[in-house]
């Protein structure tokens, strides 16, 4: 298999699983108890640990493979009018993706300590996550729509795929800075996995 399949089939397959682990993990935790009522989303957390501490990886792990795919869309990208845009908004995506693993490595240290019933401690690992998670999640939303700018510009895929890069970029960096725990932001990451799972799907065929 080509790096191009590859990478084609990571972009389309791994978004949508990663959306996917949401759900299942909202399922578990209960839809109400989300980060917008911090109380009892420390104790959903405490009280199903377990379940956090194998979900919260795999989703991040998710979202790597998904900005290394990104990275080979700037790289092929190199020489066309959109390449320098599409590269810097790689880099900013590059920048955010540690913030992403500390997050997630907070919001398990949130969960395992809730379960020990230790939620002082809980609850400021929650907040350190939050904190976090918001300035990397804005900064990886800059970046994506960057890329989009980009492809805006070359013209190398779809104008809507770009589009609605440049919409979720706008619309989730908003979102970061107004109120992170705010439940809107899912409208942001489906537009990513959306445009994402586009790309890979429109990679593939040109690959054909």
């Amino acid at each position: 298999m080509s790096n191009q399949k590859l990478v084609s089939l990571s972009l389309a397959v791994f978004p949508i699983l990663a959306f996917a682990g949401w759900i299942i993990l909202g399922a578990i935790l209960g839809f109400d108890n989300g980060p917008h009522e911090p109380q009892s989303y420390i104790t959903a957390l405490g009280a199903n640990s377990d379940a956090v501490k194998i979900i919260f990886p795999i989703i991040t792990l998710f979202f790597i493979i998904v900005i290394g795919g990104l990275g080979f869309i700037s790289n092929s990208m190199e020489g066309g009018s959109g390449h320098f845009m599409a590269r810097f908004g790689f880099l900013l995506m590059v920048i955010a993706a540690p913030g992403f693993v500390t997050e997630g490595g907070l919001q398990m240290g949130a969960a395992e300590a809730a379960s020990l019933g230790s939620l002082q401690t809980a609850q400021t690992l929650f907040a350190a996550g939050g904190a976090i998670g918001a300035l990397a999640t804005a900064l990886m939303f800059i970046g994506f729509l960057v890329i989009g700018l980009g492809i805006l510009k070359q013209k190398n895929f779809h104008v809507i795929i770009a589009a609605v890069m440049v919409i979720a970029g706008i619309f989730t960096t908003a979102i970061c800075v107004i109120d992170y725990s705010n439940q809107l932001i899912v409208i942001g990451y489906v537009g990513f996995c959306l445009a994402t799972s586009a790309l890979g799907i429109s990679l593939l065929r040109s690959a054909e």
